[in-house]
């Protein structure tokens, strides 16, 4: 640590410990007016030094303002500028460059870190009151934005840093920096060339869609109308596949290489059903991943029927609908994507299984009904302390669903991949509405997926049912672990 120190950038070093000088001379001055002693005059601050505005205005922003305090956990000391490793000061070195910096995002979690956000965005924006750095959070859920002053910014990006990003991309003028983290939580840089050649200031930027009701397969689907415009009938809809898009974008933009570089995909859609979130991802994959393939794949002989000729109509290639089972289905190469989305009760695990098996990359999955589950609920075999949850059917299905989906996350995890249990539409829609997410890990920890398969079995044990998921895993001779 000592050797990074050394080549720490100025500007990081200097703007950190002007932050902490202003606040240890206010401390002082505010107990020695507490004491009742007479204020004396202040020397004239040295050229350069930030002012006594700037100074409680940093102090001001800091204590009070929630967003960030959600993006970087509670505020604590500042980091030692003595401490800050070389390629977290590049980092701070670079955003700090008001003529050359454009944007920079923050996301990832380093081993043995959660992150209170799943992404962070920063860029300049120019307000009435002068140029301003707008900080950009997003939970999963929805996307939060505050603006900061510019001589908070090495505050800010410390902040993030330490609370335990492992990825940092940075886009200047000159070139881009992506900060990485080693599986011992060692940084490095890595530059690239320059991906823009400007500067975007602007503060009220429309919101991009990345879904345009304009879309052709919309209209070939009765979302919209022939002008593009979204039926009244069919808004609900057209919010469900607007959220799962941009859930979808998230979660391949956090394992893409940072600067918005995704290798083509290769797509399944395990019981794609009417097909239109199939059609939403192939439509997306286009755009962002030239060259995507995906497969949808249902039972239903005149769904699939009437999907394919939708594609042909709208000239699409690269993507097809094959009858068949998620057991029958054989891809000529393993998927980077997996979808299962609204497959009916065990579907889901069928879709899961196939998923490990073939050590996809990513796995979206949005349960429907849980039956399987539900049915092996007894009444005469519950935790103590459970019993008033059997009283009321609609509670003991809603735990049924739960405890599936829980035990569904749990096993993912043990098969090295990180997980989370999302929200998918509001409620207001529709009661089934949880996705779970899974991404592969690169080298998952041994303990974490020994802990993740107990845990599974554990749960199994005390409600005394037997999952569908292990099931078909110790069927296909993976009972756990990786």
């Amino acid at each position: 640590m000592a050797a990074a120190a050394s080549r720490i950038g100025g500007r990081a070093r200097r703007s950190l410990r002007a932050g902490q000088d202003r606040r240890r001379r206010t401390r002082e001055g505010g107990a020695r007016r507490r004491r009742g002693g007479r204020r004396r005059a202040r020397a004239p601050a040295a050229r350069g030094a930030p002012s006594r505005r700037a100074a409680r205005e940093h102090r001001r922003c800091r204590a009070s303002d929630p967003r960030i305090r959600t993006v970087t956990g509670a505020v604590g000391p500042d980091p030692d500028p003595d401490q800050v490793p070389a390629a977290w000061s590049s980092v701070v070195d670079a955003v700090c460059d008001p003529e050359r910096f454009v944007s920079a995002s923050f996301s990832g979690a380093r081993r043995g870190t959660r992150t209170a956000a799943e992404k962070v965005t920063v860029r300049p924006v120019e307000l009435r009151t002068g140029r301003h750095l707008q900080v950009s959070t997003f939970d999963g859920r929805s996307t939060d934005v505050s603006n900061v002053a510019v001589d908070r910014a090495p505050t800010v990006v410390l902040e993030l840093l330490s609370s335990g990003y492992a990825t940092a991309y940075v886009k200047t003028l000159d070139g881009d920096l992506q900060l990485q983290h080693s599986r011992k939580g060692v940084p490095r840089i890595v530059r690239h060339r320059a991906s823009t050649d400007e500067i975007d200031t602007s503060h009220d930027r429309a919101k991009p869609r990345l879904v345009e009701p304009d879309a052709p397969f919309l209209r070939a689907v009765g979302i919209t109308d022939q002008r593009g415009v979204v039926k009244p009938s069919a808004s609900a809809k057209y919010r469900q596949v607007e959220r799962f898009v941009e859930i979808l974008d998230h979660t391949l933009a956090s394992v893409s290489d940072g600067a918005g570089h995704t290798a083509p995909v290769r797509a399944v859609d395990l019981g794609c059903g009417s097909g239109v979130l199939t059609l939403a991802t192939h439509h997306h994959l286009s755009r962002i991943a030239p060259g995507s393939t995906m497969i949808g794949v249902d039972t239903k002989a005149d769904l699939v029927a009437g999907l394919s000729a939708t594609v042909t109509t709208l000239g699409w290639r690269d993507i097809e609908f094959r009858t068949g089972t998620i057991d029958g289905f054989e891809p000529d190469e393993p998927p980077d994507l997996v979808l299962a989305l609204h497959a009916c009760d065990t579907a889901t695990d069928d879709a899961l299984a196939r998923a490990i098996r073939w050590r996809t990359r990513v796995v979206l999955a949005a349960p429907c009904c849980q039956h399987h589950l539900q049915a092996q609920l007894d009444r005469h075999h519950v935790p103590d302390g459970f019993e008033p949850m059997f009283r009321h059917g609609i509670v003991r299905e809603r735990l049924g669903d739960l405890l599936t989906d829980t035990v569904r996350a749990e096993i993912l995890r043990a098969h090295g991949y990180r997980t989370d249990v999302i929200e998918f539409v509001s409620t207001e829609h529709t009661a089934k509405n949880l996705m779970i997410r899974a991404v592969l890990v690169d080298e998952p920890d041994p303990d974490t997926l020994s802990a993740a398969a107990a845990a599974a079995e554990r749960l199994a044990a005390v409600w005394g049912v037997r999952p569908a998921l292990i099931e078909r895993l110790d069927a296909g001779g993976r009972a756990g672990g990786s």
